[in-house]
């Protein structure tokens, strides 16, 4: 599939531009036909399209936040009555984002033209991803818009606070490291040196720790190109690496692997899994589309590999409890939970209490976490000072024998 700009009018006469993923430019043609468009130019990638994906990749993105404001604010304008065509305009004029407002303008022509409003929404991915439109096109089908919108509106809050929470638990530990670093880059680029001269001057054996200290302090200012040029390298390979199927899941595996990190990672996959799961199932969609779009919902590599494992043994007709089982990265609890839901017909409702069961986990570890991280981060702050006392002191020690021979 190739993505297409294309320019078209409306039976207004009103200039509607956007992208269509499609084949070949046919198809793109007799989409906007079907949707009561003229045609004017269908190109490839195509300038206005790269503008435009640069205006709102680099300038103007709009934010999960901005997502969430836009989708409560739907669900009441909606839910007290206004037409669809209302809703659009009323909230596009309101929008302070350049690229929600132009992207809320073309959902409304799109609509105003006869599309439906799922498909108007899938024109624009990259605000509105593929659990979004699914979630409104099940919402369209079934009759149960304003049902939907809710749902999103509780997930997208969900997947905010998951995120603000891990964030601030891992603001802590990520200053503790950039303030060891950075000691450690001045020490060697500044202190060291300057003991390394006062020593020279009595031309004292040095005790090894010390040894070691001006070794590396003078490689790092000899050799800092050649530093910043590994690390950089190794950066760019990381990078490389972990956007390959088989570093996805390896970089998965790391993650969950990590002490304290690992287990806060599986919780807060699993918080993930239950509350899009539940949300796509109360939806109306059947099981196996729900685990697909889950699965391309699941930033880690691992437990992505794990949903995708899932929705296969459920189209061969097992039972999503007996498919959990198998699997690494599924608690105990939420497999139990599923083959009670299984049993009672209430399997959204079960996947929406692990959720929440899982989301108390969450909040519990991270307010924990500086307890829990304390160990390590006492560990690496004891041995660097070690390091730096034993270098600087034992040579001391070792100079009145020096000046008394002398």
């Amino acid at each position: 599939m190739t993505a297409f700009s294309y320019r078209a009018r409306n039976m207004n006469g009103l200039l509607v531009t956007g992208m269509m993923e499609a084949d070949s430019p046919f198809p793109v043609r007799e989409r906007l036909d079907a949707q009561g468009l003229i045609p004017l130019s269908v190109v490839k990638g195509g300038m206005a399209a790269g503008r435009q994906a640069l205006s709102a990749g680099l300038f103007h993105g709009v934010t999960r936040q901005e997502v969430m404001l836009f989708t409560r604010q739907f669900h009441t304008l909606f839910k007290a009555g206004m037409s669809m065509e209302a809703v659009l305009g009323t909230l596009s004029r309101q929008s302070n984002n350049p690229t929600l407002k132009d992207v809320l303008q073309r959902i409304r022509t799109g609509v105003s033209s006869g599309a439906s409003l799922s498909k108007s929404f899938a024109e624009h991915p990259a605000v509105f991803g593929e659990l979004y439109v699914s979630m409104l096109a099940a919402g369209e089908e079934a009759g149960i818009l304003e049902l939907v919108l809710k749902n999103l509106c509780g997930l997208l809050e969900k997947e905010m606070e998951i995120k603000a929470s891990v964030g601030s638990a891992t603001l802590y530990p990520k200053i503790v490291i950039f303030v060891l670093v950075g000691a450690f880059m001045v020490v060697m680029t500044f202190v060291v040196p300057k003991f390394a001269e006062f020593f020279a001057r009595y031309k004292a054996e040095l005790p090894l720790p010390t040894r070691i200290m001006m070794g590396v302090s003078n490689f790092m200012r000899a050799y800092w190109y050649v530093l910043a040029g590994a690390a950089m390298a190794c950066w760019v390979l990381f990078r490389r690496y972990s956007r390959t199927a088989r570093g996805k899941i390896k970089v998965g595996e790391l993650a969950f692997k990590l002490p304290v990190f690992g287990m806060l990672s599986i919780k807060v996959a699993n918080s993930r899994f239950c509350h899009i799961l539940s949300s796509l199932y109360k939806s109306g969609l059947p099981m196996t589309r729900c685990l697909e779009i889950t699965a391309g919902t699941i930033e880690n590599g691992a437990f992505h590999r794990e949903v995708q494992i899932l929705m296969s043994e459920v189209t061969k007709g097992k039972t999503i409890s007996s498919s959990m089982a198998s699997c690494r990265y599924f608690t105990p609890v939420i497999v139990d939970a599923t083959a009670v839901g299984e049993q009672t017909g209430s399997l959204d409702e079960m996947l929406e209490a692990m959720g929440g069961h899982y989301d108390m986990e969450v909040g519990h570890t991270v307010k924990n976490l500086a307890t829990l991280l304390e160990p390590i981060l006492l560990f690496l702050i004891f041995g660097m000072v070690t390091l730096f006392a034993l270098a600087v002191f034992l040579p001391i020690w070792g100079m009145s024998q020096a000046v008394m021979h002398r």
